[in-house]
């Protein structure tokens, strides 16, 4: 049987995150802000899930050194940072490989008139347009 593609991004989330592989979106958004933060700062500086550009349209780059010290991440840090992994996670599964998602959320887009999905997912209201867009790319929809 398979799972749904959410449950799947859940799962690679809450796996990126160092939480248990059942974790469900639900209990993601119940652990404390501050311990995600520390969670997903670790797992970017270890694994390098995002291109050390997509982590500076976030937190410029001396802050991020600044951060990686501290091991913290302020709330709106942890948000941005969060909403660019989802995307990365989201496009491996849709494309099935981390080199075409990759290209793919950083290539110029005719629908976004001309941005590249990373651009594009700067604030919420982008993010959550190319995550629709994944989701309907997912569904067999490349209109």
């Amino acid at each position: 049987m398979s799972s749904s593609l959410q449950d799947r991004l859940a799962s690679r989330l809450g796996g990126a995150l160092g939480m248990p592989t059942a974790i469900d979106e639900m209990s993601l958004a119940r652990t404390d802000r501050k311990q995600l933060g520390g969670m997903l700062l670790r797992t970017l500086v270890g694994e390098h899930l995002l291109a050390p550009t997509d982590v500076y349209r976030i937190v410029p780059r001396r802050t991020w050194i600044r951060r990686k010290t501290e091991g913290l991440l302020t709330n709106s840090e942890f948000d941005g940072l969060y909403r660019m992994l989802r995307l990365q996670l989201l496009a491996e599964l849709v494309f099935g490989d981390a080199q075409r998602a990759h290209d793919w959320l950083h290539a110029p887009k005719k629908r976004l008139d001309g941005m590249a999905p990373m651009d594009f997912a700067s604030d919420v209201l982008g993010f959550e347009a190319v995550e629709n867009w994944l989701h309907e790319i997912d569904q067999g929809y490349f209109a």
